[in-house]
């Protein structure tokens, strides 16, 4: 391996690596609102796929997921383990990989459909449609381990949290313009 490949790897390691503890950090914030408490774990979900490639985005969603399933707690509240992750609100944990990498995808595809560099609300699209599937995924999740409608569910699990979502997006483009601006070079 060369040295220059050498240190393109270890660049990558280090960024999914930074981006798996800023998710974890984040995603213990919490504020009870019911079954499902507010987290800043989707809007660290947001800032990974706004930030890295799809590959890279994907493998820190999932190595956060292995990280809080094997028992380090890292989940809303400090939960951790498989038992959390097949709960009641597990869904919503599960979709993150497919959040993640749609909205790095959705991205993407917008700088080369466009044919221009980064532009901060080009992961507005892939977060909308990530947060969308976070929602049904999770909420067909919940219904299923807690017997309860899918209407029912909605309104306990979706509605209270679509303005703080719409929020965390706001701020995920915020802040992903910033960090692009300053031309890091993270991914």
């Amino acid at each position: 391996m060369t040295k220059t490949k050498s240190k393109t790897k270890i660049n990558e390691i280090v960024t999914i690596s930074m981006f798996t503890a800023i998710i974890c950090v984040l995603s213990v914030i919490t504020l009870p609102l019911g079954p499902v408490p507010f987290s800043l774990g989707l809007f660290a979900v947001f800032i990974t796929g706004a930030l890295l490639t799809p590959k890279q985005a994907l493998i820190s969603v999932s190595i956060y997921l292995l990280l809080g399933g094997v028992g380090l707690p890292v989940f809303a509240s400090f939960k951790s383990g498989f038992q959390t992750l097949f709960g009641l609100t597990g869904g919503y944990l599960m979709s993150y990989p497919i959040v993640v990498y749609i909205i790095a995808k959705t991205r993407d595809l917008l700088i080369r459909y466009t044919g221009s560099k980064y532009k901060f609300y080009y992961i507005l699209p892939g977060m909308i449609i990530g947060t969308i599937i976070c929602y049904l995924l999770g909420t067909i999740w919940f219904v299923f381990m807690s017997k309860n409608s899918f209407q029912y569910s909605l309104m306990i699990c979706v509605v209270p949290f679509i303005p703080l979502d719409i929020i965390k997006m706001i701020f995920a483009c915020f802040f992903s313009k910033i960090i692009q601006s300053l031309n890091l070079h993270i991914n």
